[in-house]
């Protein structure tokens, strides 16, 4: 793109509208298309192109590895930053999608990029409906939701922290191997499914079924929560209230 600035600098009559040049009005046209050039639409008109044919209910690891290895990919070949991934999550893609499993996408745009000081802010309030796989393998920096419905959140999450400024959905912290999740809000079922290492915070409520399968890490519930709380747990721990719930 700045080479086509400076080429124009160079040449100020490639833009000229008076020229009958057929070559030249050629040109012109295609300098015109490319100053129009906006990355951060065009990799959302992409994503929505490629993602098209997936369901947005079809949750399996092959599927997630699928959408999540797309991003890493695309935050490559596009050269992202951080600034211009909060701006497709909060400007670009409301305008296209609902939800769905963007969460895996935007989690491989940022993977490889974040670092242990940056800040990533997400408004999920700007979509209808529920996003999955936001913080999916999440390993440095820092994470912040603001708003609801994210299903998914922080699974597989190696370290960093993952900030929400609101409720959480299902699956916290499903398999998630290290790092902290602060909920400020509520959150709804199977908190720390099959969870092995990390620490999550809910300062509201959970749902049923709190570290199902869980075989590490630390789950604090300032709240309430429903029923099977530890069920089939081999490790870890889990504080609600005044209740401790230790795996054996």
């Amino acid at each position: 793109m700045q080479g086509i600035k400076r080429l124009l600098e160079r040449n100020p009559d490639l833009l000229r509208v008076g020229s009958l040049d057929p070559e030249r009005r050629e040109k012109r046209q295609m300098y015109e298309e490319a100053l129009k050039y906006d990355k951060v639409e065009e990799l959302a008109r992409e994503y929505i192109r490629w993602g098209s044919g997936i369901p947005s209910w079809e949750i399996d690891y092959f599927v997630i590895e699928k959408i999540f290895n797309f991003g890493k990919g695309r935050s490559i070949e596009y050269s992202i930053n951080l600034l211009e991934i909060e701006r497709l999550f909060n400007e670009a893609l409301p305008r296209y999608m609902r939800g769905g499993l963007l969460g895996f996408f935007i989690s491989g745009l940022y993977r490889d990029i974040i670092r242990e000081s940056d800040l990533l802010q997400l408004h999920l309030r700007r979509y209808p409906a529920s996003i999955s796989g936001l913080g999916y393998r999440h390993g440095c920096g820092r994470l912040e939701l603001i708003g609801d419905r994210a299903y998914y959140l922080g699974m597989n999450m190696e370290g960093g922290e993952i900030l929400v400024r609101g409720n959480a959905g299902n699956y916290l912290g499903k398999s998630m191997k290290g790092g902290r999740i602060i909920v400020e809000g509520n959150a709804r079922n199977w908190v720390g499914e099959r969870m092995k290492a990390g620490f999550i915070l809910i300062k509201g409520d959970a749902g049923n079924i709190v570290g199902k399968k869980m075989t590490g890490g630390e789950i604090v519930i300032e709240g309430d929560a429903g029923y099977w709380i530890g069920d089939d747990a081999r490790g870890g721990l889990i504080r609600v209230r005044e209740r401790n719930t230790e795996g054996e």
